[in-house]
Formats: C-alpha cells, sequence, structure tokens
C-alpha cells in the first residue's frame, strides 16, 4: 500500500507528495527508477503487452486527458482513464488478431527526458518525464509530444504503476485513435 492516506482509485494520484524529497542524480534510487521507465518503453515500443502489463500493480489508474491537462475526469471525456480490469481488458483486445485498427500493428519508438524523481517515505514514488513518440503505420507518420507522470510503489518483486497520466500537448486537436500504448 502507498504510504499515506492516498486514495489510489482517483486521479489525485498524480498530485505532489505532501511529504516528498527531490532524489537526485547519482543516487541508486535514480538510476533505478530511470532504469523502469527505459524498460516500460522498450515494452510499448515491443508492443509486448502482457509484460508491460505486468509491471501494473492491481489497483493502477492509467489516465490520458483530453483537452487540458487537469481537468476532472469525473466530468470530462479523457481519452483514457482506465482502472486496472479496463487496462488489462485494452491489452486483451490489442492482442486480438481481429483488431483491424492494428493491421498492419504500429511501428513505434520513443524518448524519454527531462526525468524528475520525488519521493515520500521508502516505497513512494512521484516521477515525471517528457516523451516523443513517433508511430508509423500504414505508410503514415505520427509524431505526439508529451509528458508523462508515474506513481510509483515499491513491492517484493520490485517497482510497480499504481497510476499513469499521459498528456499529449496537441490533446486539444483532432489526432488518430490511440490504439497503442502511450
Amino acid at each position: 500500500m502507498v504510504e499515506g492516506a492516498v486514495n489510489l482509485s482517483d486521479a489525485s494520484i498524480f498530485s505532489d507528495l505532501a511529504s516528498g524529497r527531490p532524489i537526485r542524480q547519482p543516487s541508486e534510487l535514480f538510476g533505478e527508477v530511470e532504469a523502469f521507465l527505459y524498460f516500460e518503453a522498450a515494452l510499448m515500443d515491443q508492443n509486448a503487452y502482457d509484460d508491460w502489463l505486468s509491471l501494473w500493480h492491481p489497483s493502477g489508474l492509467y489516465w490520458i486527458p483530453s483537452n487540458s491537462e487537469d481537468l476532472d475526469p469525473d466530468k470530462c471525456v479523457s481519452i483514457i482513464f482506465e482502472h486496472y480490469d479496463g487496462i488489462a481488458d485494452r491489452i486483451f483486445r490489442l492482442k486480438d488478431k481481429r483488431m483491424h485498427s492494428q493491421s498492419p500493428k504500429s511501428r513505434l519508438i520513443r524518448m524519454i527526458s527531462n526525468l524528475t524523481v520525488v519521493a515520500s517515505g521508502s516505497s513512494d514514488l512521484l516521477v515525471r518525464s517528457n516523451f516523443i513518440l513517433g508511430e508509423m503505420r500504414g505508410g503514415q507518420l505520427q509524431t505526439l509530444f508529451g509528458r508523462a507522470t508515474h506513481r510509483l510503489i515499491r513491492e517484493s518483486d520490485g517497482l510497480k504503476i499504481v497510476g499513469k497520466k499521459v498528456y499529449l500537448i496537441g490533446n486539444n486537436a483532432p489526432m488518430r485513435n490511440v490504439t497503442f500504448l502511450l
């Protein structure tokens, strides 16, 4: 369980940690978090859906807001707002051979930068990063720019994602369907 009384089922998990302290490079914890984000990115780029899902805590929340960065997801439309069961269902659909929106599969590559890590206690982390994602499908190239916020906790088998918020800077403009992992 995340330290402190935090409701893991709503968007408040992406707020600043009340008792957080910045973790700077070089440090073992910063390096571990950096490696975790790079590993997650590689799994998404390789369409390794089950392996990506294994990084999630069963109470996880995946949020991609639309039109703004901080609208209330209970009152406004989101591109994605799913708890773990919805994430698992998304993975099931992405793996389905009959999913025409991913035929052919997207070729993906992303770059992650500007990583900041804030820790509260020994197992609760709030991580922010920027990314550039290139997607090629059906002869069309799409480039997405954004910012990701991860809420991570440490469990016996390593870090787990309890929340991931992806803010696309073009989230108020028309875009193709998001039929891959962000």
